[in-house]
């Protein structure tokens, strides 16, 4: 197979993975109707905050300042999902294991957002 051929099939490849992402995105936000109710997606604009977002961290990356987390949908901003966020300071709290049920805050420009803020539930 030519260069070509292999790069214009890992491009399709890509516009088809990320269509579908979106329209994952989309639905999850209840389509049509979950826009008209107000839960659209918000990206970029001025810095926001939100607090009190339940969670339980999946893993800790402490090299590179980053928390995976599995986290309660972000009203305004996110569904519900597993993912990266990075600390808004390099040190992750040394007392969070992985499992540890969580509740933190996220402040940012969407997507640029950071962790200001995570304790462990009781």
């Amino acid at each position: 197979m030519r260069v070509t051929t292999a790069a214009a099939l890992v491009n399709v490849v890509l516009v088809i993975a990320m269509t579908l992402a979106g329209w994952q995105l989309w639905r999850r936000a209840g389509g049509p109707a979950g826009a008209q109710a107000g839960q659209t997606i918000a990206w970029g604009g001025p810095e926001r905050e939100w607090q009190n977002i339940d969670g339980v961290v999946r893993a800790v990356i402490p090299e590179l300042g980053i928390i995976v987390l599995t986290h309660a949908d972000i009203p305004g901003y996110m569904p519900g999902m597993t993912m990266g966020f990075r600390m808004a300071t390099p040190e992750i709290p040394a007392h969070l294991a992985v499992g540890d049920p969580v509740r933190f805050t996220v402040r940012g420009s969407p997507p640029l957002v950071v962790v200001t803020a995570i304790a462990k539930r009781s």
